[in-house]
């Protein structure tokens, strides 16, 4: 190498090591001399301006790093985004990391990513509340930072340093899954410096990010075994990992990176008893985060989670649901949604029968298992649908129906076994079944590849449950669809979701593709001749499957369960729901409107909207029909009372017409000639000349915008979408608009003083009364308030049995958290000669006598058998421990036959009991 060339690798790699060195105070800083830079001033001397600059210095390095490697991966290929400002690279992301983000595919970062990541990497970490909707890459958004932040290695000192909250179980394993892809191979392109013991430098590419996944229907004993083994980051549900706490008595003061993902959906479940409990034990000195799809912009409901100063990340004003998602809305009756959803899934969505052949299988299992360490892809088709339903009842009937329909169905609800879900949500995944029937459990965060229908069986009842299911497609510039029942009771949300969306509602469509059902959410029906075709096949599938009628009753006693319990729709569209019932314009369920507008694309939809037109045709005729005599007139006399009494009533609705008929025209005419003619290209005025002249509000003099304050609130509809009180009780609305002159003190004196009535102690006591004692109570996954301090001594035991001791926190983890799982200890007793017997005990003959036997048997069997190394009889056997003759056969004979008779004989004469009542004479 030439010295020019050396010298100045020499000075790159001084510079890039001088992040690791601490000065002293005695020591003399030469840092502007190795590094060609600018001396710094005095007051940057300190701890924070060495501590900036070793960071800058960092990421410095790892910019340069990055780029090197990108240019490795695509070379000139290189896509605009993928280095420079906004992307990856920019961010000074570790190369390990970054090369992880390429391999997964992941080039540009999404908005989301961009605003949070460099907010979390920098210098004072500083807690963040991230919204965006769903499918926008909010995971990644604070994983990337996380194991950046972790660097990538394994800490011997014993504590956990990042702490992952989730809703559901679903959520924690796929985020387990992204956290272990990205923290993949991040020594493998570390190099050594000259003098490294290779044994050292081994040993540390060998300590990767250890994970531990606490979630509920697991059992307890593994999860004891992942906590002592001292995992980096625990990605937990609130529930189990509260009860793990409880029970280990685990300290998380070395917590330091805490997430909150779907946070509103944790405290909306019932967590929030056990956030409480969790956010007490973790440390002040935290970095908290809270990612969600819909958060309140008050975030009043997150004012528990002990948020210091966060910076806000909202990317929601804009796009509340993806601008790829086309929506279509059904009209449609309650007891029809069956045979809807046939035709929806056979005609529109055209889902195949069956499941995967075995060939497909075998394929699946050669790909499974080609390579080594490669894992199984997912083979989902783009016709696969996720359907959601209210309640378990629906789910269970819903899979058993389409089952017996001929399609290959998985299912997921709340109370179902951990296996059994993971099972079935793999068997989605990787299309052996084509349709997911699921509840909200399935609504929250969870990805499923190439997904493109969602169906809402029963309408959710707020707008952001809407968001939540829908966001299941349409994810990462895909194509999605959404459809939607709606009933007569569940038209009220639909408008309630029409006025958060502001999206307009309409009935007919004119314009030609799919643009129209992004922009706007278009309500029909289907049609009817073939709605009646597939209520008979429904029927005779009972003849098939006798289960379903009894799992419909089922379902129909939730569902009324269900309708009781969810909340209610604003009063305004209650009203106007009454209104458009009445309105022929609507196409709902049992008028006699068109169909669906997206039933009407295709191949031959020129003949299916023929079809239409004729239809209408026909019932315009039909409607426009007038009977000259009623039905009391037919084959009467002309002089009968009825027959007279509608020849009157009928000349008064001739005279009442006519008069209604003149007063129109009159109008019209008189309008006519009051408006002078104009031409055709009429200039339109815009919202503010309207408003200048036609303001209404000015009455009562002039109203400064500026310094008004309506009674409403300007985002009172986008705020209701995204509460978690949408649709809430009414003694939850009418707490939230309780009046109080008093202040925060009274407030709180007035709740100290408070008094409830406790049914067990049977008087009034003091607090809230959540327990027996005034204790904080959590609930079981089945169903059961505990106290939040409840210990059932389970991990006593385990500890005791494994024989492991749990080290504090701070301290060098111990040698049996890092022994694999399933290690045994072997058992270093030396084999003794046992005691004589004793000749004064009563059964010592008896015992000579077996012992005898015993010798005599070995001495047979030892001879009996072939000599070692010679070809004979197999060594051992059925009956190779004992004699021939103390074998005791297992067919009867005819003597043992009939004792076995007699003995049964005899005990049921014994067993039987006469009657002790007197006999009347």
């Amino acid at each position: 190498m030439p010295s020019h060339k050396r010298k100045h690798q020499e000075e790159e790699d001084v510079s890039d090591g001088y992040s690791e060195v601490q000065l002293s105070d005695d020591d003399v800083d030469i840092s502007a001399a190795l590094t060609t830079k600018k001396p710094r001033v005095e007051e940057d001397s300190d701890d924070e301006g060495l501590k900036q600059m070793m960071l800058e210095s960092i990421s410095k390095r790892n910019m340069k790093s990055g780029t090197e490697i990108l240019k490795k991966a695509k070379g000139k290929n290189l896509v605009k985004g993928e280095v420079g400002g906004g992307s990856f690279q920019s961010m000074g992301l570790h190369p390990s990391l970054l090369r992880s983000l390429n391999l997964q595919g992941f080039r540009v970062p999404t908005p989301i990513q961009r605003l949070s990541i460099p907010a979390l990497l920098a210098a004072p970490p500083r807690d963040l509340v991230g919204m965006a909707r769903t499918g926008s890459g909010k995971s990644l958004a604070y994983m990337i930072p996380l194991v950046q932040r972790l660097g990538g290695r394994h800490s011997t000192t014993f504590g956990a340093r990042a702490l992952i909250l989730l809703p559901t179980r679903e959520l924690a394993l796929q985020v387990l899954k992204v956290g272990k892809e990205l923290a993949r191979g991040w020594h493998s392109g570390e190099g050594t410096h000259a003098g490294d013991n290779k044994d050292t430098v081994s040993s540390k590419h060998g300590q990767s990010l250890r994970w531990c996944l606490i979630v509920g229907g697991e059992g307890m004993d593994e999860q004891f075994e992942m906590i002592t083994n001292n995992p980096d980051v625990i990605i937990a549900t609130p529930g189990r990992l509260l009860h793990l706490i409880v029970e280990m008595n685990l300290d998380l003061k070395s917590v330091q990176y805490v997430v909150f993902d779907e946070a509103d959906r944790l405290f909306e479940m019932g967590f929030e008893t056990a956030l409480s409990e969790i956010l007490q034990r973790l440390p002040t000195a935290r970095q908290t985060l809270l990612f969600s799809a819909t958060l309140p912009k008050s975030l009043v409901e997150f004012a528990k989670a002990g948020l210091q100063n966060p910076k806000l990340v909202r990317l929601d004003a804009e796009s509340k649901i993806s601008s790829d998602l086309k929506m279509a809305f059904f009209s449609v009756k309650h007891t029809e949604k069956d045979a809807c959803l046939l035709e929806l899934l056979r005609d529109v969505i055209k889902v195949p029968f069956g499941a995967v052949g075995a060939k497909d299988d075998a394929d699946l299992s050669e790909k499974k298992h080609k390579g080594k360490g490669k894992r199984p892809e997912l083979f989902t088709a783009p016709h696969q649908t996720l359907i959601f339903a209210a309640t378990k009842h629906h789910v269970e009937y819903l899979t058993t129906l389409l089952m017996t329909a001929g399609y290959s169905v998985s299912h997921i609800y709340g109370s179902l076994d951990q296996a059994a879900r993971s099972y079935q949500m793999d068997q989605f995944r990787r299309g052996r079944t084509n349709v997911l029937v699921v509840t909200d459990v399935a609504a929250r965060g969870i990805d499923i590849p190439v997904l493109e229908n969602v169906v809402n069986y029963d309408f959710p009842q707020g707008a952001r449950v809407f968001v939540h299911r829908v966001g299941r497609t349409a994810r990462a510039g895909r194509q999605g669809w959404a459809w939607s029942f709606v009933t007569s009771t569940e038209l009220p949300y639909l408008l309630d979701l029409h006025l958060f969306l502001g999206r307009p509602l309409r009935s007919d469509v004119t314009e030609d593709g799919d643009q129209v059902y992004t922009e706007n959410l278009v309500l029909g029906t289907f049609r009817r001749e073939k709605i009646d075709e597939d209520m008979e096949y429904v029927k005779s599938l009972e003849d098939v499957n006798h289960s379903l009628p009894s799992l419909r009753e089922v379902m129909k006693r939730g569902h009324a369960m269900y309708e009781r319990s969810k909340g209610k729709a604003s009063p305004p569209s209650y009203k106007r729901a009454k209104e458009m019932s009445k309105d022929p314009k609507w196409m709902l369920a049992g008028s006699d409107s068109g169909v669906h507008p997206v039933l009407l694309r295709g191949s031959d939809a020129a003949q299916l909207r023929a079809q239409e037109e004729a239809r209408h045709a026909l019932l315009r005729t039909v409607n426009s029909f007038r009977p000259s005599e009623t039905v009391f007139e037919v084959g009467g006399k002309a002089n009968m009372a009825n027959s007279a009494l509608m020849k009157e009533r009928r000349k008064a609705l001739q005279k009442s017409a006519q008069r209604a008929l003149a007063s129109t025209s009159t109008a019209l005419e008189d309008d006519e000639d009051e408006v002078p003619v104009t031409s055709t290209n009429v200039e339109m005025a815009d919202e503010e000349e309207i408003m200048a002249v036609f303001d209404t509000t000015k009455k009562s003099g002039y109203r400064d915008e500026e310094f008004y304050m309506s009674h409403y609130q300007k985002d009172a509809l986008t705020e209701k979408g995204y509460s978690l009180t949408d649709g809430a009780t009414f003694a939850e609305q009418a707490r939230g608009a309780t009046f109080d002159l008093a202040g925060d003190e009274g407030v709180a004196q007035r709740k100290r003083n408070h008094l409830t009535w406790d049914k067990k102690k049977k008087k009034f006591i003091q607090g809230d009364g959540a327990g027996a004692d005034n204790v904080k109570m959590v609930k079981t996954e089945s169903g059961t308030k505990l106290p939040a301090t409840y210990r059932s001594g389970r991990f006593d035991e385990w500890k005791a049995k494994a024989r492991v001791s749990l080290p504090r926190v701070g301290e060098t983890e111990n040698e049996t958290s890092r022994a694999p799982r399933g290690h045994k200890f072997k058992h270093n007793k030396v084999a003794t000669v046992s005691k004589p017997l004793d000749k004064l005990s009563k059964d010592y003959e008896r015992k000579v006598r077996q012992l005898k036997k015993k010798a005599e048997g070995e001495t047979e069997t030892s001879s009996s058998r072939p000599p070692p190394g010679k070809k004979g009889k197999k060594v051992g056997g059925r009956f190779a421990t004992k004699s021939v003759g103390r074998v005791k056969g297992e067919l009867k004979n005819a003597e043992q036959v009939r004792k076995n008779r007699k003995q049964l004989e005899n005990r049921r004469a014994k067993n039987g009991r006469g009657s002790h009542s007197k006999k009347r004479r």
